[in-house]
């Protein structure tokens, strides 16, 4: 069965910088974490056969009534197994969170994938500062996906 991931799940390879970033727009039920999960591990590890990639993680459009929405459980169990996967091909991982809950379960997932020496999990209610942090922690000035939030 295929999962429509078109408005939920958004990602882009930029080979001039070898960051693959990807921006999650609403909860992803487990059939859907799983299926952006593969587009991650086989992009990640076509893109690294000469130098490793960084990824640049857009959660911040995870919200509901103003709030940060939290992955569930399952959800939690296939990214922490899909950064194990990509673990080796990876040198830095910046996550934009939505909130300091989010940003909390991020960097839970990244101890219990034992990630935490390559990523960083970025909060600021000042969302141009968050941009920056993650870009400067990647050594990148823009992203194409990745751009301030409007409004």
């Amino acid at each position: 069965m295929s999962v429509d991931l078109k408005n939920k799940f958004i990602s882009h390879m930029d080979n001039n910088t070898q960051v693959f970033s990807w921006q999650v727009h609403e909860n992803l039920t487990a059939e859907e974490a799983k299926a952006a999960a593969d587009i991650i591990i086989s992009t990640v590890q076509s893109n690294s056969k000469t130098t490793k990639v960084n990824l640049l993680v857009d959660n911040r459009f995870m919200e509901r009534n103003g709030r940060s929405v939290v992955f569930t459980p399952d959800v939690n169990a296939i990214w922490e197994e899909a950064q194990r996967t990509v673990f080796p091909y990876v040198a830095k991982i910046a996550v934009l969170c939505s909130g300091t809950l989010m940003k909390m379960q991020m960097d839970r997932i990244s101890r219990n994938s034992n990630i935490m020496d390559i990523n960083k999990c970025f909060w600021n209610d000042n969302d141009q500062i968050m941009l920056q942090e993650a870009f400067d922690f990647l050594g990148i000035s823009s992203n194409d996906l990745v751009k301030p939030k409007q409004g």
